[in-house]
């Protein structure tokens, strides 16, 4: 039976997406599971695989369009099976124009209807339309089948015609300069515009702090022990099987997530909800920000299991891809490699709880006899949403992470 290629979503807070690419034609053979398009939305890109065995019959959303999250962008259908695509779609999806479109059969692609043929404005003129205000249906398309192209639009902008109606309101006038004290001299600069992910980091995390009551909870954590287990296990195991502090710490805290669920939670509107799923996000930098790869059911896999799914998210993510659509419930951000001795973390909402950990370094420590040992310390810091998590629960889930780190065996579990 025929299945829609939707839109995914990437995030709880994505409201559309655009696709990069088709890797498929119309009328290609498609395997179920086998990549056919990539969308591109404010977070990464993500690689959209075929529901079944089959054809792609019908390409809805062009490469470089822009659709909502869960909107049909193509149709896949399994071999010799027709389909009324006119029934199959619904409102502008079909693109009938009004008339009934005859079924297709899902087979080889021979001279159909293609894509430009379904379309009446590219991408790029649609949105320069937006932009500049502009009625698209008053412009002459050139391209093939009438389509409007980004020259057409230019061409009508610049026309004595569309010149004698304007098309955005006029600007209002300038004020005056301020005052300046004398002396004064200009600031110079550079001006960089925002890049899509950068804008994205803007919004969600003035978002968070505007919006979510934090406090914070630190405490010192004595590495010793994990970094003599850590180097134990790698000292055995080939570079696949390697894990790293970070690995250790995600298994403590999916161990701790399991003990204290209260704190995988997110507010909606005047509710609490306690989520099934303790799905894992690792915060990873990139020269144009900070991208957070979800590890998916983190209680559910082993030390070693961490460590083989994380390299593969945060290769994916240096990528400009993700692994998964699984929105995160917890995240970690480390920057222990930085040579940070401590920090606090901005929550990524919905989440109501970020922990955040420090460079780990030798210490002078007493021990109850009062002799001296040095010992490898780190410092971590939670921070918590107050409207869902209290000071005691965070001071007890924080410290749990604290002991499976410190009773690293406990881990290997």
């Amino acid at each position: 039976m025929a299945e829609k290629i939707i839109m995914p979503q990437s995030g709880q807070d994505i409201t559309e997406g655009r696709v990069v690419r088709w890797l498929k034609s119309e009328g290609d053979v498609v395997c179920k599971g086998e990549v056919v398009c990539e969308v591109e939305t404010e977070k990464a890109v993500f690689e959209v695989l075929s529901p079944l065995d089959g054809f792609l019959v019908r390409i809805v959303v062009l490469a470089g369009e822009i659709a909502k999250i869960f909107a049909t962008i193509g149709v896949v259908a399994a071999a010799g099976e027709k389909v009324d695509l006119d029934g199959f779609l619904t409102g502008e999806e079909a693109d009938t124009g009004g008339q009934a479109a005859a079924p297709v059969e899902a087979k080889p692609a021979g001279k159909g209807r293609g894509e430009a043929e379904r379309v009446k404005a590219s991408g790029r003129a649609k949105k320069l339309a937006d932009e500049k205000g502009v009625d698209i249906s008053l412009v002459r398309g050139t391209g093939p089948q009438g389509r409007i192209t980004e020259k057409d639009l230019l061409a009508h902008i610049e026309s004595p015609a569309a010149r004698q109606t304007p098309t955005a309101p006029a600007a209002m006038p300038e004020a005056a300069e301020p005052a300046r004290a004398p002396g004064a001299a200009d600031v110079r600069g550079k001006t960089v515009p925002l890049t899509k992910r950068r804008k994205v980091i803007a919004r969600r995390l003035q978002q968070s702090k505007q919006t979510i009551p934090h406090f914070y909870v630190t405490v010192r954590v004595d590495m010793t022990a994990a970094i003599r287990l850590r180097e134990e296990i790698n000292a055995k195991a080939d570079s696949d099987g390697k894990i790293s502090m970070n690995d250790m710490v995600i298994k403590a805290a999916a161990q701790a997530l399991g003990e204290f669920p209260q704190v995988n939670c997110k507010i909606d509107e005047e509710t609490i909800v306690y989520l099934d799923d303790f799905n894992i996000g690792v915060a990873v930098g990139l020269d144009d920000g900070l991208v957070v790869p979800i590890l998916p059911a983190a209680d559910h896999l082993s030390l070693n299991g961490i460590a083989k799914k994380t390299k593969e998210i945060i290769g994916l993510a240096k990528a400009g891809k993700q692994a998964n659509l699984a929105p995160g419930t917890f995240t970690i951000s480390n920057m222990g490699m930085l040579d940070v001795d401590n920090f606090i973390a901005i929550i990524n909402p919905p989440e109501t709880a970020i922990l955040a950990i420090g460079s780990t370094t030798k210490e002078v420590r007493v021990a109850e006899d009062h002799s001296l040992h040095i010992r490898d310390m780190m410092k971590m810091t939670l921070s918590a949403d107050h409207r869902a998590v209290d000071g005691v629960l965070a001071s007890r889930f924080v410290n749990k992470i604290k002991y499976g780190l410190e009773h690293p065996q406990s881990l290997l579990g």
